[in-house]
């Protein structure tokens, strides 16, 4: 599937962001199934013999290591009864292996497996589910040296791998994926990674198919007025905002994987996290509050804005929610997301994204998106009063 990888970007904001607004307004704060009777049953596809996935893992994998690696990895208990997951876990320790030799951090990829040898999760024995889970860590941190823009999580997978703050989650579009969880605090790491396991189904049922293998979720300090930020398949929570709100909100970024206007992308992300803790209300009201803070309107301004600032940053999230929730409230959920679903993988400008779901449904809940859009958004480049007016009786 196609990724498009972004900058490190600056996610769900603080709520106490509105507090600082005041001051930014006034310039005096800058901020960077089962089949049917008589059904044709598939014959069983017998699962490979041991012999030949211990083929495979030494052949494909094992084969390309150093000696050193590979004499540790055929010393682990659970090489002498290789399941295919085991034979999957080799392939990222492999995998890991040749990213590190890029960055000069070989020995790393030893030590992390040598590392989790010691812990006892691992010790009892490394079931599949455990496998998976450890395969997700060679290979967020294969991911995180390949990519020079992802965060750097060596010096987080300490806990990760100590505390085993891993899990699988099964996706109704995207199949198996593994989520983990980098945290000083263990149950908060188990809190993120159940959050996240609860969230995660219902945003690929709205958004459609998470894009990548895995994801890292780290609890670790940021910058004040952040209270979430997010890369791809790595999130980084503030220990303070280890709650629904923040876990939905960064979902919905590495869900939406397009590069959009700030408006769309994070409006599109307060309105997850709102709709999905049922909330709605309760963020309309707090962005519109903080648009009278900012002293600006609620109206989406697609205008050009010369100077853009940190103002402009802040009324763009606001009003991109508040369009978002309007177009729920004119026509309903399936008007959100069935364009959302269209759109999530590109790269789509302002106008373009207006003009998708103001197209979106049947010619009546169409005349309604005109006539909301006229009232709405300025700076339009098409005429949704006409339209509107057009369509009435």
């Amino acid at each position: 599937m196609m990724r498009l990888k972004r900058p490190l970007r600056p996610a769900r904001l603080r709520p106490a962001v509105w507090v600082a607004a005041a001051l930014l307004a006034a310039g005096a704060v800058a901020c960077g199934g089962s089949g049917g009777g008589g059904a044709a049953v598939a014959p069983t596809v017998p699962p490979p013999s041991a012999r030949a996935l211990t083929d495979m893992a030494e052949g494909q994998y094992l084969a390309g290591m150093n000696d050193a690696l590979a004499a540790l990895v055929r010393a682990q208990p659970w090489f002498q009864g290789l399941t295919r997951a085991h034979v999957d876990l080799i392939g990222a320790i492999r995998k890991c292996e040749k990213a590190s030799e890029a960055r000069g951090e070989v020995q790393s990829v030893q030590a992390m497996l040598a590392f989790a040898a010691e812990q006892p999760w691992y010790q009892d024995g490394v079931d599949e589910a455990e496998a998976e889970g450890l395969k997700g860590a060679f290979e967020a941190y294969a991911e995180s040296l390949s990519d020079r823009n992802a965060p750097p999580i060596g010096p987080v997978l300490r806990t990760t791998i100590a505390s085993g703050l891993f899990t699988v989650v099964d996706l109704p579009e995207s199949r198996e994926m593994v989520l983990l969880a980098a945290a000083e605090d263990p149950a908060q790491g188990q809190q993120a990674l159940a959050m996240a396991a609860e969230y995660l189904p219902q945003i690929e049922l709205l958004v459609g198919a998470y894009p990548y293998t895995f994801l890292y979720i780290m609890i670790t300090d940021l910058p004040e007025v952040y209270a979430g930020l997010s890369y791809d398949e790595f999130i980084t929570i503030s220990p303070e905002y280890v709650d629904r709100q923040t876990i939905a909100h960064e979902l919905t970024h590495s869900t939406l994987y397009g590069i959009f206007p700030i408006w769309f992308e994070e409006g599109f992300a307060h309105f997850m996290e709102y709709y999905l803790t049922g909330t709605l209300d309760e963020g309309a009201a707090t962005h519109t509050a903080g648009l009278q803070v900012l002293r600006r309107g609620a109206q989406l301004d697609l205008r050009p804005k010369p100077g853009y600032d940190d103002v402009d940053y802040l009324a763009e999230r606001a009003q991109g929610f508040l369009f978002i929730k309007g177009i729920f409230d004119t026509n309903g959920i399936d008007a959100v997301v069935g364009p959302v679903r269209s759109l999530r993988t590109r790269t789509v400008n302002a106008q373009e994204l207006v003009w998708t779901f103001a197209q979106f449904g049947t010619a009546e809940q169409q005349q309604r998106l005109a006539g909301f859009v006229c009232q709405d958004v300025l700076g339009a480049t098409r005429d949704y009063c006409a339209m509107a007016a057009r369509a009435r009786p």
